[in-house]
């Protein structure tokens, strides 16, 4: 019988499947551990991917008015609720592994199948934590690019100076209220004896006339300062905010986790720069905020721009006062003028130290005089040298009561210090802990504002955090094909991650 030509039966032995079988198995087996890595670079790449995408949820007003990179662990309550953060990163990561309308139409082609399982935040820094050092850390970072550290160090002898200058004055405003209770009861005493003197008919010397520096010093120092230095006092800011919920009062979230951030000389000056961008003050005053004088708050602390700028003021005098005795002390002349009118008043008593307490204190009275029209020339956006010439000198002792009537300034000089300068300075040296507070104050009052919640809290954000995000795949090749007991236990991933604002910079 002949065979049909193509027809052939064809049979394939025991021993021929077998060894196909045990081939299969090999290569699904291969191709299974080939996935194994796969899945875990994919499990990594997921976990970073969805740690990322939730912090690219930054809160937008931080970002846009005082460029700062913060997530909102309260999403916008006042209380961090880590269940949303998590259930957020659980659905990024769902998202993320499966994603919609992948592939051709009506085909599923993903070796790599897994699902997310579990995720835990191990740890998070917040803001206000270890006194506002990670709100400090950032504010710096923004900065730095601005400021070289050759340019911090010339800022940084600039304020030392000034330091310097403030702490050469020993208490003046008590040495001018001493000198003043000395001369006006010697001066009584001497009236009263000269009194019972002539009521034995002898003769007696009067007192000489003479205008008392001290006397007149003393008088508009009971008017309020912001009425002699301001030249419209109403037009300051009215605005005022509650200090009971403040940043600086209350009592603070806390995270559970904290870096090590350089304080130096030269990120504290950086940090002083970023302030002056940011926050507004009396020569260049906020626009929108719930504060005009945010500098002046950051010293003071106060509830209201007023009693802020007024703090400030004062501190400055003392500043001032200081530098004007060192330039009195310094010239022979009004040292001179100084001791003639000394004489004058109480010189009758023959007594050297009598004559010296009072010559102290009209020295002292000048220099606060000085020092009331070099503020006005300071609020008006002028600048002074620190240590003034005699050229420089404005007041005269004879007129002292002129300094605090009329708009009278101290000359300016563009190489001398401004307003924002002496603000500058006592920024420096303000308590760290207490400035970073009182700054997160104002952006948080302001951001509740601007972004219409008034929950927003500064101690709820975060810049970094770290977290464990679990996955689990099932086997796939070893389904194919079994030789034996092979396990259909799942895959189990954990990855650990790490994010922060500041890496990313």
């Amino acid at each position: 019988m002949k065979k049909e030509y193509g027809k052939e039966k064809g049979s394939v032995t025991i021993f021929v499947s077998l060894v196909m079988l045990l081939v299969a198995s090999l290569l699904f087996t291969m191709l299974e551990s080939a996935r194994v890595p796969g899945l875990k670079t994919k499990a990594d790449m997921n976990a970073m991917l969805s740690a990322e995408s939730v912090f690219a949820e930054y809160q937008p007003e931080l970002w846009e008015r005082y460029d700062l990179l913060y997530l909102d662990l309260g999403y916008g309550e006042q209380r961090i609720d880590l269940t949303r953060l998590k259930e957020r990163i659980l659905i990024l990561n769902q998202e993320n592994l499966n994603p919609k309308g992948s592939g051709l139409p009506g085909i599923r082609a993903d070796m790599y199948r897994m699902n997310v399982t579990q995720c835990v935040v191990e740890e998070y820094e917040l803001a206000t934590d270890d006194g506002g050092a990670a709100f400090f850390s950032q504010a710096v970072e923004s900065m730095k690019n601005e400021i070289t550290y050759q340019a911090a160090q010339k800022i940084y002898e600039k304020i030392s100076n000034t330091k310097e200058v403030e702490e050469t004055a020993d208490n003046p405003e008590g040495k001018m209220e001493e000198a003043e209770v000395m001369i006006r009861t010697e001066r009584e005493r001497k009236a009263e004896e000269n009194r019972q003197r002539m009521e034995q008919g002898e003769e007696v010397q009067p007192l000489e006339e003479v205008e008392n520096p001290v006397e007149i010093v003393k008088e508009q120092k009971t008017s309020g300062i912001l009425t002699q230095v301001v030249e419209n006092p109403g037009q300051l800011s009215v605005k005022a905010i509650n200090l009971s919920d403040s940043v600086e009062n209350r009592q603070k979230q806390c995270g559970n986790s904290s870096g090590y951030y350089a304080k130096g000389f030269y990120e504290r000056i950086v940090y002083q720069k970023y302030l002056q961008k940011y926050f507004g003050c009396y020569t260049a005053p906020g626009q929108d905020g719930v504060l005009d004088y945010e500098l002046e708050y950051l010293l003071a602390g106060k509830a209201s721009d007023q009693e802020n700028l007024e703090s400030a003021v004062y501190r400055i005098l003392a500043v001032r006062m200081a530098a004007n005795l060192l330039s009195l002390f310094g010239d022979a002349v009004k040292m001179n003028e100084a001791l003639t009118v000394a004489t004058a008043l109480v010189g009758f008593t023959e007594n050297p130290a009598i004559i010296e307490l009072a010559k102290s204190g009209i020295l002292v009275a000048w220099a606060y005089a000085e020092s009331i029209v070099d503020i006005r020339t300071l609020l008006g956006g002028g600048k002074l040298p620190l240590i003034k010439t005699s050229e420089d000198w404005e007041t005269s002792l004879d007129h002292i009561s002129e300094a605090f009537g009329g708009n009278i300034r101290a000359r300016e000089r563009e190489d001398g210090f401004s307003y924002q300068d002496y603000l500058q300075k006592m920024l420096y040296f303000q308590n760290q802990e207490q400035l970073n507070y009182r700054a997160m104050n104002v952006m948080e009052k302001n951001i509740r504002i601007w972004s219409g919640n008034p929950n927003i809290c500064m101690d709820s954000m975060t810049q970094k955090m770290k977290l464990t995000v679990s996955y689990e795949a099932s086997p796939l090749f070893f389904r194919l094909v079994t030789i034996g007991d092979v396990s259909d236990e799942a895959y189990q991933f954990t990855q650990e991650k790490e994010i922060s604002y500041l890496n990313s910079r």
